[in-house]
């Protein structure tokens, strides 16, 4: 494993009140050189210097690799300003991580708060719990040292050291795969009798996401196609992959969202991803949740291509996709009133999720029945 991969999220340069170099923790350098047992001298201000320039990471997948992802500042509500949190009650809610949807932002938030530190410790948590040499007792034993600073920390999906195992049934991790498919005792002890949520994106702009995010093991890569942008020959090239049986391929990222929400273990309150971080943060405020609260710099989100989205893919890509995810179009009409599959769709409350030209966009984009 590559000593870079231990900073990961250290950095976010340009950003306002980001991590810098000064602030990388040593403590959390020496935590992972213990737990991989690295050779000493793998200094944070070496990994930071060699990262410098790179930008926020995030380690996403099981494959000891970054996924080069920026967070963006936003001003947080007065009620959830802290940077650390003293208790963070989770309101009788689990979250069921369907790829693609923001599920990395919400367990970050979740076990460590909100703000600059949050982020700059859960790079080099994930970059542990994410190493092919870490075993469940030594992710365990991470996990506890960095959260013992905050009160009910809230271990949800990839932070959850129990749920690193493969499926047999998709080859996934747990945190990847639909609960339907888990070993029911550790279905039965992650979910318990809480209430499952889950986010719910429309199946057009979370493609886009994929192609945009470009990361060979989570969620493919597409070169000849990035390249140019071309964001509606990737999406043709998935859906054909995926049609001829690729099917849990790149981190389970093209497994219909509605395989989340059969039984057992499916979701029990679909959230509108097309309203993040709005929407989770009305949820977590609903149930009591009160120390759960998404700020708009503790968003992770995908960069590259910024001007793609869902209007550039033509009526034979969108008949495919509408062929593959016909159960996840008819959840966003059942679950929020979104029943005209004509329409294209951005995240507007995620920064970079919407071409900055999107007026124009809009003028040229395609509308298929």
């Amino acid at each position: 494993m590559a000593l870079r991969f231990v900073t990961a999220s250290l950095l976010a340069l340009g950003a306002s009140g980001a991590p810098s170099c000064a602030s990388c923790s040593f403590e959390l350098a020496s935590l992972v050189a213990e737990e991989l047992n690295l050779k000493e001298g793998a200094t944070v201000k070496a990994l930071c210097e060699e990262d410098a320039g790179v930008g926020l990471k995030l380690l996403q997948t099981g494959t000891g690799r970054t996924h080069a992802i920026s967070a963006t500042s936003g001003t947080a509500p007065a009620a959830a300003a802290a940077t650390t949190k003293a208790a963070a009650p989770d309101g009788g809610l689990v979250l069921a991580h369907i790829p693609y949807n923001f599920g990395h932002t919400i367990e970050k938030v979740a076990a460590y708060g909100t703000g600059n530190q949050a982020m700059a410790t859960y790079g080099p948590v994930q970059a542990i719990l994410n190493s092919p040499t870490a075993s469940t007792e030594s992710r365990w034993a991470v996990v506890k040292k960095t959260t013992r600073s905050f009160n009910d920390s809230i271990l949800w999906g990839h932070m959850n050291p129990d749920l690193f195992a493969l499926s047999k049934v998709t080859g996934c991790p747990l945190y990847y795969t639909p609960g339907k498919y888990w070993p029911t005792e550790v279905a039965e002890a992650y979910f318990g009798n809480k209430t499952i949520f889950g986010m719910l994106r429309d199946p057009f702009e979370r493609l886009v996401a994929l192609f945009r995010g470009n990361f060979a093991e989570y969620g493919g890569s597409y070169p000849e196609f990035f390249a140019t942008c071309d964001v509606n020959g990737a999406v043709r090239q998935m859906m054909t992959n995926y049609l001829a049986g690729d099917t849990y391929s790149v981190g389970c990222t093209f497994v219909p969202q509605s395989e989340y929400f059969d039984a057992p273990f499916g979701i029990d309150i679909a959230v509108d991803n097309r309203l993040f971080p709005d929407s989770a943060n009305k949820l977590f405020t609903e149930r009591g949740a009160n120390n759960l609260w998404v700020n708009t710099e503790d968003i992770l989100h995908v960069t590259g291509c910024d001007n793609s989205w869902a209007g550039d893919l033509d009526c034979e890509t969108k008949s495919l996709v509408k062929q593959v995810y016909a159960r996840d179009f008819a959840l966003l009409c059942e679950k929020f009133g979104y029943c005209d599959q004509s329409m294209n769709t951005c995240i507007k409350g995620v920064p970079q999720m919407c071409p900055t030209n999107l007026t124009a966009k809009a003028l040229t984009a395609t509308h298929c029945v």
